[in-house]
């Protein structure tokens, strides 16, 4: 066996390396290649659990839904588990990643504005205890993406910014909150993410920075974060052509994604970088990987290439044979299959997985705890960023400030409304969307908080076309008069498939716009991406909340009336020329 199980992150003892051993030598090749497979559920169905059951993989990853619903997938699919899977979710912002119920502490921006790695761990921990309480095990966690790119439209807010030095803190304490209590990490998304303007979600980006520049920023957050144990890194289909610059390398695409480059994955990430761990790739249901090639050539290929895990089958039985097809036509080696066996079986002893039947009660308990919700409000207390008050206006002055005018831009996260007239919606869908009581939006529940403060709003739609004539033709004394303040509220986050993450106005003409920050007093308030005030340069009020949990909007509005001070750094550098390369600024 050429993989070193007793050292790190492994550190396994001679009696669970017998157990890693013993398993293979009794495993059939049908079963090793269901290993190498880590699929997705989005429901607690039977035949959606059937069909994983019988791929039998080494991983499930589940898409929030009732902590309930959790509770019976993990049992229904360990049950049925010959060897226990691992079983992931995306613990990004908190436990809410798995379950619904679970607390939502903060995205990574938010807890790195506190500029204290020791929120980072509390969000790891927060993240495995409840997970744990469900069944979970994995963590598709922490990003340490840097977002030297103001424009790149997926990292944002999800990331902890584009300080180097904090992001490796920060990525360290999240990996030794969740190891702490034997859950495991992907570090993602190797080779790194947030030099682009583009998601590879939609289409392979490129990490172009030269090799020295790579090394001195991801290379090295990287590596810190390697050193430190994570057991895991999750590979972006990112390409980085410096590196086969600098290496001289011929016979590989130098804008191969690095899902797919044996160069990056084992030339960079296991000999240079030192990683011993589990690799696996980010979603093969991108086009960042589907576009490179044939699936039933790219799913073998990953694993030939240097990956332990491919992570979601689209047809999970066809690629199934996919997988099992490269194998017999030696396309995966023996060895490399030995390896990625070894790895995957390895983590599963480390978090001592083969040592129970992982099987949890189904009595939802220690979900949405008193104790993460307090994290979570002091997060966000000693995160949010009051960016600039060149005006002086905060705190608000109620003697002077009463009827507020507020602008919700990005703000529809609310779609009930518009799919239950949908025609393109069976009947029985729509009907039962009109029985869903809608959420209320976040800037809805700003307005409430601050109404019992003593503010009175008015929502100023500019959606509505004759409404927005009104107001086009109304005098400016008349509008003047209308309200002592207007608030821009911003609410637009990362998402895959997005294609930027700019304001975006509603009216003809821009007319809601802030073109009349010279009569009123004008205020912008982000509650997701942070780069908003590029497309509000004029407003002198600008405040960065980086999410929208109900801890966040109670903390924002106690800041504004002055009960509480704003105590966040701006992880991120608010400059927005155009991104070309040059990191020298950050180090």
């Amino acid at each position: 066996m050429s993989v070193d199980l007793s050292k790190k992150p492994f550190y396994l003892n001679k009696e669970q390396i017998k157990w890693v051993n013993d398993t293979k030598d009794k495993m059939t090749v049908d079963e090793k290649i269901g290993q190498l497979l880590f699929t997705m559920a989005a429901d607690d169905k039977s035949k959606t659990l059937e069909v994983i059951n019988e791929i039998k993989p080494g991983g499930v990853m589940l898409r929030p839904m009732k902590a309930k619903q959790v509770i019976k997938a993990h049992n229904k699919l360990q049950e049925n588990a010959k060897i226990p899977m691992f079983l992931a979710a995306n613990l990004e912002a908190g436990p809410n990643g798995l379950a619904e119920e679970g607390t939502e502490i903060g995205n990574e921006m938010l807890v790195a504005a506190t500029n204290n790695p020791e929120n980072a761990f509390k969000l790891g921990e927060a993240c495995i205890k409840e997970a744990k309480a469900l069944g979970g095990n994995m963590a598709f966690a922490p990003l340490i993406d840097i977002n030297f790119n103001w424009e790149n439209p997926i990292a944002s807010t999800r990331c902890f910014g584009d300080n180097i030095d904090l992001i490796s803190k920060m990525g360290q304490a999240y990996t030794n909150g969740v190891q702490k209590h034997g859950g495991s990490v992907t570090l993602k998304h190797f080779p790194g993410d947030g030099v682009d303007g583009r998601d590879q979600h939609v289409i392979k980006t490129i990490n172009s920075l030269s090799y020295p520049d790579w090394k001195a920023s991801f290379g090295r957050v990287y590596k810190e974060n390697i050193d430190n144990g994570a057991t895991g890194v999750m590979v972006g289909h990112i390409a980085f052509p410096a590196y086969y610059d600098e290496k001289n390398i011929e016979g590989e695409d130098r804008l191969t994604p690095g899902s797919l480059s044996e160069n990056l994955l084992n030339g960079l990430l296991r000999e240079e970088l030192g990683f011993n761990g589990l690799i696996m790739t980010d979603s093969t249901l991108m086009t960042g990987f589907g576009a490179h090639g044939k699936r039933e050539d790219l799913v073998p290929m990953c694993i030939a290439s240097g990956n332990d895990m491919l992570l979601f089958t689209k047809s999970p039985l066809e690629d199934y044979e996919f997988m099992l097809n490269g194998y017999k036509k030696g396309i995966i080696t023996d060895e490399r299959l030995d390896d990625a066996l070894s790895r995957i079986l390895g983590l599963k002893a480390h978090q001592r997985l083969n040592t129970s039947n992982n099987l949890v009660p189904e009595k939802v308990e220690n979900i949405g705890t008193a104790e993460h919700k307090k994290w979570a409000k002091d997060i966000a207390d000693q995160g949010i960023t009051l960016v600039q008050n060149n005006e002086g206006l905060i705190p608000l002055n109620k003697n002077k400030i009463k009827k507020i005018g507020i602008i919700p831009l990005g703000c529809d996260d609310d779609i009930f409304e518009l799919l239950k007239t949908s025609k393109s919606l069976p009947l029985i869908v729509r009907l039962a969307l009109k029985l869903k009581k809608p959420s209320l939006k976040k800037y809805e529940k700003f307005i409430n908080s601050m109404t019992k403060e003593g503010f009175t709003f008015e929502v100023i739609d500019h959606s509505d076309i004759l409404q927005g004539m009104k107001q086009i033709m109304q005098t400016m004394e008349d509008f003047k008069k209308q309200y002592d303040l207007i608030i821009y509220f911003i609410n637009k986050q990362p998402k895959s498939n997005q294609t930027n993450l700019r304001v975006e106005y509603k009216s003809i003409g821009g007319f809601d716009s802030p073109w009349f920050v010279k009569e009123i007093p004008t205020m912008m308030i982000s509650v997701g991406n942070p780069y908003h005030q590029y497309d509000l340069e004029n407003v002198e009020t600008v405040i960065n909340a980086y999410t929208s949990t109900e801890e966040v909007i109670e903390s924002l509005v106690e800041k504004l009336v002055g009960k509480s001070k704003f105590k966040g750094k701006s992880p991120v550098k608010l400059e927005f020329n155009p991104f070309v390369g040059d990191i020298s600024k950050w180090i």
